[in-house]
């Protein structure tokens, strides 16, 4: 019985680390060639895999994208950042988004490297803009639910800040939330679309933090 528990074992370690190798060689093609582009045999060849094998894991690309954007909830996102107690002060619920706009903004300003991590973000930025074109539902659903998330936990933080003074009382939470979520993706698809602008984007992520500093009213600063 032991001998059995230790070869399944083995069998289940082995199907994950081909899962893997498909998951990370999906990102590469869908940033180098686009998602609509990329096609669940290709993935399977350039991972060294028989054509067959991806689609045997994912019967349909969707369903390796959306395993994929999963991933980049958990990691590009950096929710943990985002959660807070009930009673965080009005400088913490700031200092929260400080420290997340800070790290997405070093996550996106790799995007065009040739390391790793930039490869990951490449392909991610592709998933995406696949997801606003609508080219797959399954994907727009998915973005969709993953944006008012994350709206929601950056509108409490200003909400907590709104009722402390921190910043105008007369501020609007929830805009202000969806201002910062679309000014945070509008600039990665930007730097995506034009890899020469790592530079000018980098500058206007820090206009960002600019801007949000200049929320707080003058007894707070």
């Amino acid at each position: 019985m032991v001998s059995v528990a230790v070869i399944s074992r083995t069998q289940e370690e082995r199907t994950e680390a081909a899962k893997e190798r498909i998951r990370d060689t999906a990102l590469l093609l869908f940033g180098e060639n686009g998602y609509d582009a990329t096609t669940l045999a290709a993935i399977s060849l350039k991972a060294g895999f028989s054509r067959t094998l991806a689609q045997y894991h994912y019967p349909e690309k969707s369903d390796l994208a959306l395993e994929l954007l999963d991933e980049r909830i958990r990691r590009d996102n950096h929710l943990e950042l985002l959660n807070c107690a009930d009673e965080l002060s009005a400088q913490g619920a700031w200092d929260c988004l400080m420290r997340h706009l800070e790290s997405v903004s070093d996550y996106y300003g790799k995007l065009h490297g040739a390391c790793d991590h930039s490869i990951v973000v490449r392909g991610e930025m592709a998933l995406h803009a696949a997801a606003l074109m609508h080219a797959d539902a399954a994907l727009s659903a998915r973005v969709h639910n993953l944006t008012v998330d994350l709206i929601a936990r950056i509108e409490r933080l200003f909400e907590i800040c709104r009722k402390a003074n921190f910043i105008p009382v007369n501020s609007d939470p929830h805009a202000l939330a969806i201002l910062h979520v679309h000014s945070i993706w509008g600039l990665a698809q930007a730097l995506f679309a034009n890899p020469k602008g790592s530079k000018p984007i980098a500058a206007a992520f820090e206009q960002i933090h600019v801007l949000l500093e200049a929320l707080r009213t003058p007894e707070k600063l």
